[in-house]
C-alpha cells in the first residue's frame, strides 16, 4: 500500500496539474482579446473614421479565401448605407514560421487602400520587415489592384515568380506568402461580386432554445 505521503504527494501534483491548466487557458484567453484588440484598432486606422457611419468591426462576412482556403472576415464600410470600402481579415499558413495573420483594406473598386500585418511569428531582424513599424515594403501594395482579366494572377505574384511585386532579399518565403496572401483577399472578394455586399442574415433561432427562454419558470 502507498504511505499516506505518497498520496499526498499525488494529491499536490494534481492540485498543481489542474492550477497550471486554468493558468493556461487564461493565458490563451487574454493573448486572443490582445489579438482581436490589435486587430480592430489596425482596422480604424486604415480606414479613416469619416468615410463610414456603419458599425464597420461588426459589419462582417465571413467567406473562405481562394487558394488559400482559409476563413477570412471581410469587414464592410458604408456610408448612408452605400459601399464604401472593405477590410479583409485573413491569416496565411505559409510564412517561413507558420501563420501570418494581416488586414487588407480596398476600395469598392478593389484598389487596395493599404495592407497591414498583426500578428506572425517570423524571424527579427529579417522576416520581421514586413511590418509596417520595420520597414516600407508593406506600402509596395497600396493603390494597387487585379485587372479585370487577372485570373491566372501571373502579374500579382513575388518578382522571383515573374510577378510585379517586390519580396524582401533576406525573407523571401515569408514577403512572398504575404503577397499571395493579399491577391487572395482580392480576388475573394472580385469573385462575390455583389454578395459582398449583401445583408448579413440574421441567425437561425434555435426551437429548443426558444421555447425554453420562453416557458414559464
Amino acid at each position: 500500500m502507498m504511505s499516506r505521503g505518497v498520496w499526498l504527494l499525488i494529491g499536490l501534483l494534481a492540485v498543481a496539474g489542474v492550477v497550471l491548466t486554468g493558468i493556461d487557458q487564461l493565458t490563451r484567453e487574454r493573448i486572443a482579446w490582445q489579438a482581436e484588440q490589435r486587430a480592430n484598432a489596425t482596422l480604424t486606422q486604415l480606414l479613416p473614421a469619416q468615410r463610414y457611419d456603419n458599425d464597420v468591426v461588426n459589419d462582417v462576412l465571413t467567406v473562405t479565401a481562394v487558394e488559400l482556403n482559409q476563413p477570412m472576415r471581410i469587414h464592410r464600410a458604408r456610408l448612408g448605407g452605400q459601399p464604401v470600402a472593405t477590410i479583409a481579415d485573413l491569416t496565411t499558413p505559409h510564412g517561413y514560421s507558420g501563420n501570418i495573420r494581416l488586414l487588407v483594406a480596398a476600395e469598392v473598386d478593389g484598389e487596395v487602400i493599404g495592407v497591414r500585418v498583426i500578428a506572425h511569428r517570423e524571424t527579427p531582424g529579417l522576416g520581421d520587415a514586413i511590418e509596417v513599424e520595420r520597414s516600407a515594403w508593406i506600402h509596395q501594395f497600396t493603390g494597387q489592384r487585379l485587372s479585370t482579366d487577372q485570373r491566372d494572377s501571373r502579374a500579382w505574384a513575388p518578382s522571383r515568380r515573374g510577378g510585379e511585386f517586390d519580396t524582401l532579399t533576406s525573407a523571401t518565403i515569408t514577403s512572398s506568402a504575404v503577397i499571395d496572401a493579399v491577391h487572395a483577399a482580392l480576388l475573394t472578394q472580385q469573385q462575390l461580386g455583389a454578395a459582398l455586399w449583401a445583408p448579413t442574415p440574421a441567425p437561425t433561432p434555435d426551437p429548443e432554445a426558444q421555447a425554453a427562454a420562453e416557458s414559464p419558470q
